[in-house]
């Protein structure tokens, strides 16, 4: 009996391997690789499961983190699994597969990053980052501890942060997760918090000191070989971080609030070819409309530039991207484009790898110590969250299966061969410090990276003669760019081979030798010499680089230069924010140098003077502003710099408290009556001779928009019938938007009623209804104006959105309170489910796609795109084909039946008595900037903001049912499902 049971077990256990045997070949057969590369199994279940993370050290050990509770339970108050995991794996007979595990740490919640250091490892575990480490050799971490704390937790086990990379300043530099926190060290509890709201982050790894840096990523932080930063998130697949939040707050009246921007396609235009069947978010019914879409990133992550040897020269430098909801992963080919970098595919209709296979779940990926690319494919039935698939759909899907699997590949070329056993890292633990810096010089990234990670924890004095030798000797400008770095670290970097190294024949080494000079440059003053010839380099991040670190230096020849580089490089909006973002405290010294130039690019020229005008206006002071405005009408060079300059200025003053009481608009109130009669003569021929040009069709409408605007800084009676012209429907749209907003700051009750005057308003396009209703609403002296209209029928209390209703309704001043419950009384009655349950009938017919399309391009345009055309206030609809129809119907009728975080309506009183909604678009510690309703960007400086409050809703209006039939909508929503 005994032995028929063990028989039985045996054969339990052959038929288990022989199950897993198959289904690694199935596996296997479904990839489908870019030609002229293999890839390879190197680790599988039950050796590693559900790998997230994963990093190789010096002996080629592979720690991997387990994220085994994903998904965490999305019930509020929840308690979070302790199933995670790190792994160390091990290659005991050198085949190039793994086949020892030893568990380093478990009890883990959502563990999601790692990176080596000094013999143990960071773990990011939010709301927490990990330092493990053995001590005692038994392959399991007795080092414990917390050394960061305070990441927020509260969303899902997917947003949070991770992905921990070492820069080459020595910080480690970790992916925010679309998250916030409020963050400190259990190591030192006398330094205050640091708060951040969504965004990415850096810390020291010696002292903790923890720093919130540019760009908001997800799952995925890379550098490239020059220490260039770049992230992604869900539908952004690769992102540059081209600025840090500290570089502009060194000018707090710099309107500028950018830190990163996109490399690649993004959103509806990232198209990926997958070759699987699998289900995206936005599939499921019906509340993520907008969301994610099939053949479109929906799920980047694991971003790496990769410049391992292991694949063919011309992979090295290119981005590798993770689409685990589509089983594939993208090769994107990268160059420069100005300051910052651009992406492109290789080839199309097809991607670098992709699987039938609808469980492989590729979400990170890594050098290896023999220049391999690995993938950690975390080999789940359905990758989602549950928080983000409608609560109607979770129960016909499958989160548990393939919670026991899981698989590490790799891929190399062709005709690669593994090194021996023992001769596979030239670096190790118990190398020398001058062995591992001569390691330094190796064409394997890995390598490179390792040894520089040995030098930096070690800070050995004896590593100092070789890292110089390499800084200026070494075939690899990588290698220079590192070892520049190193010896900063160490102390030890002279002026002599800054000298040497600004004058690299590489522009990435140049970039470094820049950056550097700003920290010996206080107690090196010969350094500026380089550095100015750096502001003239061939190339655009050289002089961009060289214009941040100028901003830090005082004296007329830095002044010199970056004026210089202003106005060959001024219409970049990077170059022009950091050079503006360093002349602060010598405006004026700057404006009078920038002035003088000779052979400024024109446009270059234009746009800075507007955003000196600006700044003058934000921060100068009136005498200065004077100044500069009688500068700009006493010239006889172009009228049209000089019309955007004195438009910077206006803008910049009206935030001030006595342009704001001031009867004559600011650009009269400027000329005081201090000023000579010839200037304020000369100010009214100047603002004459605006009149004249902005109704002047012949004229760039560039131009006559500038202009346009800045007569809203006059007064009504000098401008005001002009501006009413200009509403005109035979005015381009952009010129129209200028119009309103110019009436709308003038103020006048007859500029109000102009732009609700009956032929005017049956004449505008829904873009333009919706500039004037937020027009009319930002305005207490307009809202009567509005409800008159509403209520002899010339605007229907629908086109109102939600947000502006709730705004009117809930209005300090009793009297407009009680009128907008009145007059939105019929709609603010809970009956919107009504409404659609009402409409449904339309979906049991086919409509025509082909006058859904015309209909689209009437409602819905103003706010959304399909097909890249339309505006980019709402989410994009390109994508929504997928979607069921009652899905599209609910979103289009219940607008704040789900609000996505992204697109809801934050609400902004300002110290003027403005009042602006719209969708945060960015934001810095100086200013925030709204995108409104009728597609335009309004930055506000967080000085002149009296309050800020996110409603929850929709900035798209309620009632479209007022302006839409039945068979428009069945239309609508046939055009929608085309695709």
């Amino acid at each position: 009996m005994q032995k028929g049971f063990v028989i039985f077990l045996l054969i339990l256990t052959l038929i288990s391997f022989s199950s897993r045997d198959n289904r690694l070949k199935n596996a296997m057969d479904s990839f489908k690789l870019e030609p002229g590369l293999r890839m390879e199994l190197v680790a599988s279940e039950p050796l590693v499961i559900d790998p997230v993370a994963l990093v190789f050290d010096e002996t080629k050990k592979m720690y991997v983190v387990e994220d085994r509770g994903y998904p965490d339970a999305i019930e509020e108050g929840s308690v979070p699994t302790k199933l995670g995991q790190v792994a160390c794996l091990e290659d005991t007979d050198g085949d190039g597969k793994y086949d020892h595990r030893t568990t380093f740490v478990s009890g883990l919640t959502y563990p999601n990053g790692i990176l080596l250091w000094h013999g143990g490892v960071f773990v990011t575990c939010a709301p927490d980052i990990y330092y493990f480490k053995d001590t005692t050799g038994d392959g399991v971490a007795d080092i414990k501890k917390v050394v960061l704390t305070g990441f927020n937790a509260n969303k899902t086990g997917q947003i949070r942060v991770s992905t921990p990379v070492l820069g080459l300043d020595g910080f480690i530099y970790v992916s925010g997760g679309l998250n916030s926190g409020n963050i400190s060290s259990p190591e030192h509890p006398e330094r205050a918090p640091v708060s951040f709201a969504s965004g990415d982050g850096r810390f020291n790894p010696e002292t903790y000191e923890f720093q919130v840096t540019g760009g908001v990523s997800q799952f995925g932080l890379t550098f490239d070989s020059y220490g260039r930063r770049f992230g992604c998130s869900n539908r952004h697949p690769m992102q540059h971080m081209v600025m840090e939040p500290w570089e502009l707050r060194r000018n707090a009246h710099l309107l500028f609030t950018e830190t990163y921007q996109n490399v690649s396609n993004a959103e509806s235009d990232a198209k990926v070819f997958p070759i699987s069947h699998a289900k995206t978010s936005a599939d499921f019914i019906p509340k993520l409309i907008g969301r994610s879409h099939t053949g479109t990133f929906t799920s980047a992550c694991g971003l790496i530039v990769f410049n391992g040897i292991g694949l063919t020269p011309q992979h090295r430098g290119n981005a590798f991207i993770c689409e685990p909801a589509q089983n594939l992963i993208q090769r994107q080919i990268v160059h420069q484009e100005g300051v910052s970098f651009r992406s492109e595919l290789p080839y199309e209709g097809r991607d670098f790898l992709a699987s039938t296979d609808e469980w492989f779940r590729p979400v990170f990926l890594q050098n290896g110590p023999e220049g391999a690319l690995y993938i950690a494919d975390m080999y789940r039935k359905v990758i989602d969250h549950p928080s983000y698939v409608p609560e109607e759909a979770r129960a016909g899907l499958d989160f548990e299966s393939g919670k026991t699997q899981g698989r590490v590949y790799r891929i190399v070329k062709n005709d690669f061969h593994d090194p021996a056993p023992g001769k596979m890292t030239s670096v190790s633990s118990t190398s020398s410090s001058v062995q591992i810096a001569k390691a330094l010089e190796s064409d394997e990234e890995w390598t490179r990276n390792t040894s520089f990670r040995l030098l930096l924890e070690r800070k050995d004095p004896e590593s100092v003669p070789v890292l110089k030798q390499l800084a200026i000797e070494s075939k690899y400008g990588e290698t220079r760019a590192a070892a520049l770095w190193l010896l900063h670290l160490h102390k030890a970097l002279d002026e002599n081979i800054l000298k040497v190294s600004l004058a690299d024949k590489e522009a990435g080494v140049r970039e470094q030798a820049v950056l550097l000079a700003a920290q010996l440059i206080s107690s090196h003053s010969q350094l500026l010499d380089g550095l100015i010839t750096a502001a003239h380099d061939t190339n655009m991040r050289v002089r961009f680089n060289t214009a941040l670190v100028l901003g830090d230096v005082d004296g007329p020849r830095a002044a010199d230069a970056l004026a210089g580089i202003a106005a060959k490089d001024g219409a970049d909006k990077w170059m022009r924010a950091a050079v503006l973002s360093g002349i602060g405290s010598r405006l004026p010294e700057f404006m009078v140098k920038f002035y003088n130039q000779k052979n400024a690019n024109p446009l270059a020229f234009a746009v800075v003077m507007q955003d000196l005008g600006m700044l003058f206006g934000n921060g100068a002071s009136m005498e200065a502003c004077r100044g500069f405005l009688k500068q700009m009408i006493q010239s006889n060079s172009g009228f049209e710099w000089r019309t955007s300059s004195a438009l910077g200025l206006a803008e910049g003053l009206s935030e001030r408290q006595e342009m704001k009481t001031s009867s004559q608009g600011v650009l009269s109130a400027v000329l005081s009556n201090s000023s000579l009669n010839s200037d304020k003569l000369l100010l009214s021929q100047f603002i004459k001779k605006v009149v004249v040009t902005v109704q002047n069709k012949k004229i760039s409408a560039k131009f006559r928009i500038a202009g346009t605007n800045l007569l809203g800084y006059t007064r009504f009676d000098i401008s005001g019938n002009v501006l009413g012209t200009l509403l005109g429907t035979s005015n381009p749209p952009e010129l129209q938007l200028a119009a309103i907003a110019s009436l709308a700051r003038l103020g006048d009750l007859r500029g109000g009623y102009m732009l609700t005057e009956k032929t005017k308003w049956a004449g505008y396009t829904p873009r333009v209804r919706s500039a004037v209703i937020a027009a009319l609403v930002s305005k207490p002296a307009f809202i009567d104006v509005l409800f008159t209209a509403i209520r002899k029928g010339v605007i229907s209390a629908p086109e109102i959105s939600s947000t502006d209703r709730e705004r009117l309704m809930q209005n300090k001043n009793p009297e407009i309170s009680k009128q907008a419950k009145v007059l939105f009384k019929e709609l603010e009655g809970g009956e919107r489910m009504k409404v659609y349950n009402n409409y449904k009938n339309v979906l049991d017919n086919n409509g025509d796609a082909a006058a859904g399309k015309k209909i689209f391009r009437q409602i819905c345009a103003t706010c959304h795109t399909h097909s890249n055309e339309g505006g980019k206030v709402g989410p994009d609809l390109t994508g929504v084909s997928n979607q069921p129809g009652s899905a599209l119907l609910l979103h289009i009728l219940v607008p704040n039946y789900e609000v996505l975080p992204a697109y809801q309506a934050i609400l902004v009183e300002t110290k003027d008595g403005r009042s602006i909604s719209g969708r945060l678009l960015a934001e810095t510690a100086n200013s925030i900037t709204l995108r409104t309703a009728f597609g335009t960007d309004e930055s506000i400086l967080r000085t002149n903001i009296t309050s800020l409050v996110n409603s929850g809703l929709s900035l798209m209006p309620d009632g479209l049912e007022r302006a839409v039939s039945k068979d428009e909508m069945r239309n609508l929503i046939a055009f929608l499902k085309a695709g």
